[in-house]
């Protein structure tokens, strides 16, 4: 006499366990974090404007501190992690910074003696952020800051190709 036997109360109790704890975990949602993004386009040497973003917790590393300029050129939409931004003290008081091709060797904080011709002239530099490389072998001028008086003339001669970069080691 089957219709006699004990219904299946274990399966039915394991059944709506099972579609209990899909409901909660399709309703829950993943846990999510404020995390900073660029909202529009910024130059080397530019304040980017901040965007902040709700994304899920831990796709993307800790971002550093965000009180800086841009190191490189930076695309809205871009995360602001570790790195992207160098600190607004690594520029001396009343110095300009502007973008320059600078050899891998120069790093944050290395002086560098800037040699122009036409007319002939010697200034000392500081690198503010070093030039990179991406992976499909483009590249990105690094920043270099110069004193009032000669930044005019550094950025003729840097974007007339009239000047040598000379780095102090030490």
């Amino acid at each position: 006499m089957y219709w006699m036997a004990r219904p299946p109360y274990w399966r039915w109790l394991g059944a709506a366990a099972v579609i209990v704890l899909a409901a909660y975990m399709d309703l829950s949602g993943p846990a999510t974090e404020q995390y900073p993004f660029v909202a529009s386009d910024a130059n080397i040497g530019e304040l980017p404007e901040i965007e902040w973003r709700e994304i899920p917790v831990g796709v993307l590393p800790t971002y550093g501190d965000l009180t800086g300029v841009a190191g490189s050129r930076l695309d809205a939409g871009t995360p602001l992690s570790r790195g992207l931004l160098v600190p607004l003290d690594a520029v001396p008081a009343d110095w300009w910074s502007m973008p320059a091709d600078l050899p891998p060797q120069a790093t944050v904080g290395s002086r560098v003696l800037i040699a122009m011709f036409n007319p002939e002239m010697e200034v000392e530099g500081v690198v503010v952020a070093a030039a990179s490389a991406s992976t499909f072998g483009g590249h990105s001028p690094g920043l270099l800051a110069v004193p009032p008086q000669h930044a005019a003339a550094v950025a003729a001669a840097l974007s007339q190709h009239r000047a040598t970069l000379l780095i102090r080691r030490g």
